[in-house]
C-alpha cells in the first residue's frame, strides 16, 4: 500500500475507532459529554463531504462514506445520550426533524425506519410524545 494510503486508512480507522469510543461511553460518562463527542464526529463527517481544500484525499473521490460507522451500535447509544440529555421537544427535533435523521438518509438509509423505532423504544414517554407530535 502507498504510505498515502497508508495514512488515509489509519486516519479513517481512528474515526472509526472515536464512533466506537463515544458509544461504549454511555453509561460510563456524563450523557452530555458523550453526546458532544457524537455531534463532533458527525460534523467532522459532514466536513469530509463538503470538499473543502482543507482535507486532502488520495483517492479519485473522497467523502464520508470511506468512513465505516457501525451505525446498528452507535445510533442506539447517540439517542440514549440525546433521551438523557435533551428535553421532549429537542429530542424529537434532534431525531427526526434535524442531525440525526440527515445521518441515518446519508449513511444507512435503508434502516431508516428502524433505527427511529430504536429512538422510540429509548425516549422517555413525555419524548415518545414529542416524537409522535412530530411525525
Amino acid at each position: 500500500m502507498p504510505r498515502h494510503d497508508v495514512h488515509m486508512f489509519f486516519r479513517r480507522k481512528q474515526c472509526e475507532r472515536l464512533f466506537q469510543r463515544s458509544a461504549a461511553a454511555v453509561g460510563r460518562n456524563d450523557p452530555a459529554e458523550v453526546c458532544q463527542a457524537f455531534d463532533i464526529l458527525s460534523a467532522l463527517l459532514d466536513h469530509l463531504d463538503e470538499g473543502r481544500d482543507d482535507i486532502v484525499f488520495f483517492a479519485d473521490e473522497g467523502g464520508s462514506w470511506q468512513v465505516v460507522v457501525d451505525w446498528q451500535k452507535v445510533l442506539p447509544a447517540w439517542f440514549t445520550c440525546l433521551a438523557a440529555t435533551a428535553g421532549p421537544d429537542a429530542y424529537a427535533r434532534r431525531v427526526v426533524s434535524c442531525r440525526v435523521v440527515e445521518i441515518v438518509d446519508k449513511h444507512d438509509e435503508y434502516r431508516r425506519d428502524k433505527h427511529l423505532a430504536k429512538a422510540r423504544r429509548i425516549a422517555t414517554p413525555e419524548q415518545r410524545k414529542a416524537l409522535r407530535a412530530i411525525r
